[in-house]
Formats: structure tokens, sequence, C-alpha cells
């Protein structure tokens, strides 16, 4: 284990972090993700030094860092908008926290190159930082973070201004560097995609409280509640009652819903009465005629639908809720084209849902 939180609190005004215990193994690239204001940042400059908690301790490498301030810490923070120096070089600016070590310059001069030789920005060196583009000014902050061999790198949404394209590109590439150099990334981001795509395992925040840890599968797949279900990826929901067993032998049970009757898989949770099926839209299937052996079928109406090049979502009106649903390119194509106002049928299996109880 390099990083642990134990039992860390911060308040301020009309704010307050939770109790938070957490650990961070070396070489893991670990993510904070939730919406604005729910402490994520918060616990982010608290490892690095940036604000002292209320109560509990930091631990890095087996060493107190609590009070310590940030330069005495072998922490490197990349901050949204990579706080670079613009009197100088893409080199000087890398080389920057090196000579407040004091370290020789011919130790610095081959450190900064094999820095930028990392992150693929050698050429840039003499260049200064109103020369550069947003995806280079976001690999040099990267490359000043590395040249000081920490033990950790604290990465503040660090993708947040850079295009789309440019932003995917950089998600691959933190992900390479992470792993060829085995320094611990810690990234705060509100992008669930961000979060998925890059990391090994993910704290959900919510209101300064952590609601769950897990690998991004076990996050998506199986959420701790509503609100992480909800927010980690695109849902379906019906709420209903549990009325009981369908069949003892297949672990079924039957979930009484406005929209009708369904079969469900036992997950090995205790479940109050009243419960939220969750339903991924791609665990769906989208019917253009009525079936005799899919389970779980319910009949609806094409509200609208978006072409994305390798997918359609289809949004489909079934009473009062709308379900949306994702149809790949290369299913589609097989099948009778659908337009706004078609009527279709949406099929699931029981072991897709993901069963909760009912949030408040």
């Amino acid at each position: 284990m390099l990083l642990h939180l134990e039992a860390v609190t911060k308040s301020f005004e009309g704010f307050q972090l939770h109790p938070l215990t957490l650990s961070v193994e070396r070489g893991e690239f670990f993510s904070l993700l939730g919406p604005s204001g729910c402490g994520k940042t918060t616990v982010l400059r608290l490892i690095g030094g940036f604000e002292t908690p209320t109560s509990g301790r930091v631990i890095l490498n087996d060493q107190d860092i609590t009070r310590l301030p940030p330069h005495k810490r072998n922490v490197h923070t990349v901050f949204q908008r990579y706080a670079l120096f613009p009197h100088l070089t893409v080199a000087e600016n890398v080389a920057f926290p090196l000579h407040l070590k004091k370290l020789p310059s011919a130790e610095i001069s081959e450190r900064v190159k094999e820095s930028l030789k990392l992150v693929e920005i050698e050429d840039l060196q003499d260049r200064r930082t109103h020369q550069i583009s947003g995806g280079q000014a976001q690999r040099t902050a990267l490359a000043r973070a590395l040249v000081a061999k920490p033990e950790l790198v604290l990465l503040d949404e660090p993708l947040s201004a850079l295009d789309p394209e440019l932003r995917m590109k950089m998600r691959e590439e933190l992900k390479t560097i992470c792993k060829k150099v085995g320094i611990t990334f810690l990234l705060v981001t509100h992008d669930q995609e961000e979060a998925l795509q890059l990391s090994d395992r993910i704290a959900v925040f919510k209101s300064g409280q952590c609601l769950q840890v897990g690998t991004p599968k076990t996050i998506y797949e199986d959420p701790s509640d509503t609100f992480v279900a909800r927010f980690i990826g695109a849902v379906n929901e019906i709420p209903g009652d549990i009325q009981g067993e369908a069949s003892p032998e297949t672990g079924e049970i039957v979930l009484s819903s406005p929209l009708g009757m369904f079969k469900l898989k036992k997950n090995g949770h205790s479940l109050p009465k009243q419960v939220s099926v969750i339903l991924r839209p791609e665990k769906m299937r989208l019917l253009r005629s009525k079936s005799t052996t899919q389970e779980n079928l319910m009949e609806g109406e094409i509200q609208d639908l978006i072409y994305l090049g390798s997918r359609t979502e289809y949004a489909v009106k079934i009473g009062p809720s709308t379900f949306k649903v994702f149809e790949q390119e290369l299913e589609r194509l097989k099948k009778r084209r659908l337009n706004v106002g078609d009527r279709v049928f949406l099929a699931w299996r029981g072991d897709d849902a993901i069963v909760l109880p009912q949030s408040t």
C-alpha cells in the first residue's frame, strides 16, 4: 500500500467531508469520481498538502504526512490549468522542480531529456508556453510532474480543457505512462467514461461521502445504490415491489410494477419489498415484432433516435416512462429500419437487471 487515508474529515462553511478511510496501492491508477461539489478535489488537496484535515491522518509510504507542507511531500500535482510559467521554455518548466532540489546541472539536463521523451515533446523543448497547443501544454505539465520521480502524481481534471479527439488520445497515453514508469496516479474527474477507461479502481463520491470503491467493472455492473448506478452510466429504471419467488429451482423472483410483471434473478443481497430495477441500455434488446420466446417483454413507441456511427440510440416511450436502448450498427443493418412513431418491443433478461432498494 502506498497511500492510506485514515478517517480523514474536512469542514468548510457549507461543506463537510465525512470520515474517509481509503487506500491506494503502489503503481495503481486510481480515480475519484463524482459531480461538482462532492468533495473529490478537497480529498486531492488534502493529499497534496494544500489543505489540512479537520481530523484523521494522511499516510504516504508508511510516513504520516498529514501536517507536512506540499514541497516536503514526495507528491506532484498536475493542475487543471497546468500552472506553467510563461516566461520559461518547455524544458525550463520541466526542470523547475529539479532546480528547487538543487540537483547538479548535468543530472537535471539528463532527467529533463528523459521526461520530455517519455511524453513525446522533446522537439518542443525551446518553445515558450504561448507557442504550444493545449495538448502540448498538458504534456509539459505531465513531464514536469514525472521528472522529479514522485511516489504519487495527483491529476486535477487535467484533460477537461482539451478537445474530444485529443482528450481520447491523452487518456490512452496517461494509462500507458502510468504502467511504464510505475508511479501511482490519482485522478479527480467528473467524467464517467474517463474514469472507466483509465482506472484500476474508482471511488465514487456524493455530497462529501464516498459511496463505493471498486474496479470499473464492479462499479458499472454491481453499483452499491441507485446514485452510483445512475452516475456511472446511462440507466433505465423500473420501480416495483417484489412479490415472491417464481421458481425456487431457478432462483427467480417476481417483480410487480406499473409496466407489468417481470422475472428477475436473485443477486444474493437481502432486498426490501420496494426495489428499483436498473437496466443498462446495451443490455436491452429492441425487437421489431412481438416474440413468444423472449422474457420480460414490453411494448412501446420510438420517440427519438440518434445515429452515432457505431451505434444508434433509441428513446422508446412505454407508458409514462422513456427507455434508452443502444443498437450496434452491424446488428441494426440486418434488421428493418426504424423511424420515430414505430411500434416496437423491448426485451431483457432477468440476470441482466441490477436490483437495488428504491432511493428516497
